[in-house]
């Protein structure tokens, strides 16, 4: 049988009970900060010094341990029978969960083991109650952490399993006392201010400590903590000409799938082909902006050229880019997004900045780290975001490949994260099979994807949380923001922006012109109101780069058509009709 939380009332607070805090209760703290949450962190002692119905709108964090020493405590197990819900999560020391777990009503004979040491089945259960998102039924094979546990002697303990490995429950939940309580058997606790170790985010990494405290907070403290706007998603292709078919894509054939499955697909267009698009194909695809979009992928396209650190070189090639787009749309009459692909996914730190005072809205990127070594590099809590922001402020909407996984694709949703997914021609052969596939099973998750051109997926990136009275604060990541207000009252909305550098912001723009902002610490604030039904825009203007004309060398000319060319026939014909 499925229990649900009480809903009569969301908490608003919630609270880390620790017998002695830890390293793990510090991650803890540091992650439920992350999702935005008011946390304060207790020893058992001092819960149960908190004056009666204290906590009765929390939620309680504790290990294993912990709860069951609050629960011999005089006064403190008063406070975990008023939570709204409780999370533990196991102990280093397995035996000491072990004991602990078996003095709860209902579970003594249970016992902890580790987790085996290869690759294993983890599944998630379908029917999560409240917990209910797009991570629901997915099952992964990863390796546990050597401090994963799993139940075993669980036969009639009264709980139900919300996630198992290799069959034995790993996340489950029960009711104490007519309280929530959900159990995970992980005592490992990822920390989000380490580096991404790999090329992007993995969540099997930390699949059976991770997913069940991501399930939790999204669900049971959706009301308090930060929140997309919406699920939008988009299917990005790399390099291709407009023109009725490039490699094994064939723009018709896609269209009739974009419309058959419901799916938005954005070209990362090469400036440098700008003259290149017929007067045909320019028509179809303005005709057809309701499901094509265009982005602006590097300049030429040459290696690594945004990953030079010279900001009179980046700030040309970026200008370069911008002005060629723009004779593009001039030409043909299609609009395109000033987003920012970066070719082979190579960046500098310098080049977020630059990109930020020649009109870019944003960027989006596979790779997460910046090819110069920076003294800091890119952290885990900055991949959670809604995009990184570290460089610069600039904000990199990361993308994910096929084969990274639905699970990394359902983390990301349930996150807040927008769902956006790199190709390239080949993943549209076999009649677009492959992206089919990918498309189907990520509009089968259970969450509403929104599919929208890529501009419209970056403007509708943002984090909201409410706050007292009819009002709410809005975290801005891309120059441009719009704000949907579906109530019925006018919303109050106090909007800010990640700016390393203030003094580059020359004006704040809404809907009626011009906002009054000003800088709190590292955020550029503004205010406004929304009316009811309604949806309102922003846009953060920037001191534009001082560009001096460059001339380029006939031999760089050269050089880069060849690039184009010879890349052309690798797609156009070697890897369609030689190597398949």
């Amino acid at each position: 049988m499925t229990l649900r939380l009480q809903t009569h009332f969301m908490p608003t607070d919630a609270k880390v009970v620790a017998n002695a805090p830890g390293s793990i209760e510090s991650r803890l703290h540091r992650i439920l900060e992350h999702f935005g949450l008011r946390i304060g962190m207790l020893t058992v002692d001092e819960l149960g010094a908190q004056p009666a119905g204290e906590g009765r709108r929390c939620v309680l964090f504790a290990s294993i341990d912990a709860f069951a020493a609050a629960m011999r405590h005089p006064t403190a197990a008063h406070a975990f029978s008023t939570a709204h819900a409780v999370y533990l999560y196991a102990d280093a020391d397995r035996e000491v969960s072990e004991r602990a777990l078996r003095q709860l009503d209902g579970w003594a004979t249970v016992s902890l083991e580790n987790a085996s040491t290869g690759a294993c089945s983890m599944s998630i259960s379908n029917d999560l109650g409240d917990l209910d998102g797009p991570m629901a039924g997915l099952a992964v094979s990863a390796r546990p952490h050597p401090q994963d546990f799993v139940l075993a002697s669980h036969a009639g303990i009264p709980a139900s399993t919300l996630l198992t490995v290799n069959g034995s429950p790993a996340f489950v939940r029960c009711e104490l006392r007519g309280v929530a309580v959900f159990v995970c058997t992980s005592a490992t606790m990822v920390d989000i201010d380490q580096p991404v170790g790999a090329t992007f985010f993995d969540v099997k990494d930390h699949f059976c400590s991770l997913v069940p405290l991501a399930m939790f907070v999204t669900s049971v403290l959706r009301d308090s903590i930060w929140r997309p706007f919406e699920h939008g998603a988009c299917v990005i292709v790399d390099d291709p000409l407009l023109k009725p078919t490039y490699g094994f894509c064939d723009f018709g054939k896609l269209l009739e799938s974009m419309n058959r499955y419901d799916f938005t697909t954005n070209v990362a267009f090469i400036p440098w082909n700008w003259r290149r698009t017929s007067t045909s194909a320019g028509e179809f695809f303005r005709r057809e902006g309701r499901r094509f979009s265009i982005s602006i992928h590097g300049c030429d396209h040459t290696a690594s050229e945004f990953g030079d650190t010279s900001v009179e070189a980046l700030n040309a090639k970026a200008s370069l880019a911008q002005a060629r787009m723009q004779r593009h749309e001039h030409r043909t009459g299609i609009a395109h997004d000033a987003v920012m692909v970066f070719p082979q996914g190579v960046f500098s730190s310098q080049s977020l900045g630059v990109l930020s005072r020649n009109g870019f809205m944003a960027a989006v990127n596979t790779e997460v780290n910046p090819v110069d070594p920076p003294s800091d590099r890119t952290l885990i809590r900055d991949v959670w975001d809604v995009a990184i922001t570290r460089y610069a402020s600039f904000p990199i909407f990361t993308r994910r490949y096929a084969f990274h996984g639905l699970e990394n694709f359902a983390f990301d949703i349930l996150i807040g994260k927008p769902c956006l997914v790199v190709s390239h021609h080949e993943f549209f052969k076999n009649e677009c099979a492959d992206v089919i596939d990918l498309v189907r099973r990520l509009n089968a998750l259970r969450c509403s994807l929104t599919w929208r051109s890529l501009g419209d997926v970056v403007r509708r990136s943002g984090r909201r949380r409410a706050r007292d009275g009819h009002a709410e604060d809005i975290q801005m990541y891309g120059s441009q923001l719009l704000v949907p207000n579906p109530s019925e009252r006018p919303l109050r909305v106090v909007v800010s922006k990640n700016e390393g550098n203030p003094s580059l912001v020359t004006a704040v723009r809404g809907d009626r012109g011009p906002l009054e902002w000003s800088v709190s610490g590292d955020r550029v604030v503004f205010a406004d109101t929304i009316p009811a039904g309604r949806e309102a825009s922003y846009a953060m203007c920037y001191a534009p780069h001082t560009a001096r004309p460059q001339s380029r060398p006939i031999r760089l000319e050269a050089s880069v058509a060849a690039r184009r060319i010879l890349s052309e026939f690798r797609d156009e014909y070697w890897q369609k009709f030689v190597r398949r």
